[in-house]
């Protein structure tokens, strides 16, 4: 009977921190400008709370397939809770803007590390009949916080300050600690490989260069093509590294199936889209309808209760119907949202909105599982735990991105910025017709 609830929990335990990780960062959005007061720092300063945390994290994660086979999931589960505790607490604690980096930047690492772990366990120890559930309650993660962020981060903010979303994860953390350390079990031997650092420098710097790229789309064009030069070069550099490495750190193979590709763009484009609307919809809330931020994040409620509780759903139907029927219908329903926020913008209020966005949430919590685990069944055994790296490094990557471009075009747009947010709609439709188009191409290709 234990062992039958051990899997359920280890998907628990390893899932607190990516929850935690994702819940901050959108909540600490909203706090940006008490702390710019607070800390006497410019917006640009500021963004570096999230920008530390995603740079490490796109860091970490590459390195996920070397772990996996060089160390115990116990041992990783572990680490990554020491590394993220410790940096919830100097977050709690920070005393000026560089401790509270320092300490996005700790939980960067256990999140790295916990997050492709979580998925790694669900591929070895799923039984296949439940395969897309158990896709479904780890998607469940990261597929939700970004909603319920805004709220978490409004809530405390308003009532008992910054610092308590921070402390209010500690207990949680602990929670997490004891049932990981009785759940996670060690079900494949290790095969230790030697650690390829050229490989995960060029990597990291890859992938770390561009999110820093995005990061000052919007504020300085100079700075934004420098670093996408820098990454650029480090991708030249990295192709031409991996043609020679005899145990690459990441090995970017499973990218020669074009079905896999397809998947791994369609998950980009659903990451993307949610980042965006993240920003897009509670920003719009109190500029355009003069809310609080504790207001903006309760309209973004329901629509994070019905994406919690569907996600698992979403996994249920991909173990009975397939992949296709549950992935289609869900990206045609945040296209059906997307296109009713563009088509009546000038008629919206803080109630339609909310409707809309539950429309959005119920589209992502069919669709986001059904691609992750499809697209990981198009690849041998021997690369799914790659494939795993691609799909959360890309994920973190499309989530900066997805917050970058639409703040860009909200900020760029020549006939106001309330018009921006509608030109920011009108650019996630644009890309959701090209998720439908890219997920219909994989759909038609066999495995």
């Amino acid at each position: 009977m234990k062992q039958r609830y051990k899997l359920p929990a280890a998907i628990f335990a390893t899932g607190i921190l990516s929850f935690g990780g994702v819940v901050i960062e959108t909540a600490m959005n909203i706090t940006f400008p008490q702390l710019m007061k607070l800390f006497n720092v410019s917006l640009a300063q500021i963004q570096w709370v999230t920008t530390a945390y995603l740079l490490v994290l796109t860091a970490m994660i590459p390195l996920s397939a070397f772990l996996k086979r060089s160390f115990s999931a116990k041992k990783l589960f572990v680490t990554s809770v020491v590394c993220f505790l410790l940096g919830v607490i100097i977050d709690a604690a920070a005393p000026s803007l560089s401790w509270l980096i320092l300490g996005r930047a700790f939980q960067g690492i256990g999140t790295g590390i916990s997050l492709p772990l979580m998925f790694n366990i669900i591929l070895e120890q799923a039984p296949a009949n439940k395969l897309g559930l158990l896709m479904g309650l780890g998607n469940f993660v990261t597929a939700t916080a970004p909603a319920i962020g805004p709220i978490y981060g409004g809530v405390l903010t308003d009532t008992w300050g910054w610092r308590m979303i921070f402390i209010l994860m500690i207990p949680l953390i602990l929670v997490a600690l004891l049932v990981g350390c009785w759940s996670i079990e060690q079900h494949h031997p290790l095969h230790p490989t030697k650690f390829d650092l050229w490989g995960w420098i060029t990597t990291a710097a890859v992938f770390s260069l561009s999110i820093t790229a995005f990061s000052f789309l919007s504020t300085s064009l100079l700075k934004f093509i420098v670093y996408s030069i820098l990454a650029l070069i480090f991708l030249a550099i990295m192709l031409f590294h991996y043609q020679k490495s005899t145990a690459p750190i990441l090995n970017w193979n499973s990218l020669k199936s074009l079905s896999f590709s397809l998947h791994l763009s369609s998950y980009f484009i659903g990451q993307f889209v949610v980042l965006g609307l993240s920003f897009l919809i509670p920003n719009l809330i109190q500029l355009a309808f003069h809310q609080s931020s504790f207001q903006a994040g309760m309209a973004m409620a329901p629509g994070a209760l019905v994406g919690a509780l569907l996600t698992p759903f979403g996994g249920i139907l991909l173990d009975h119907l397939g992949a296709k029927r549950p992935v289609i219908c869900g990206i045609s329903l945040q296209f059906t949202a997307v296109l009713l926020l563009s088509i009546f913008f000038s008629h919206l209020n803080v109630l339609i909105v909310t409707l809309i966005f539950v429309i959005a949430a119920t589209g992502q919590s069919l669709s986001m599982p059904g691609i992750m685990t499809h697209g990981l069944q198009q690849l041998p055994v021997k690369l799914q735990a790659d494939g795993n790296a691609l799909f959360n490094t890309f994920q973190q990557f499309a989530g900066a991105a997805g917050t970058a471009i639409c703040s860009t075009i909200v900020v760029a747009s020549s006939s106001g910025q309330i018009n921006g947010f509608h030109h920011g709609l009108i650019f996630a439709l644009i890309i959701l017709v090209v998720d439908l188009i890219a997920i219909w191409a994989a759909f038609q290709r066999k495995n």
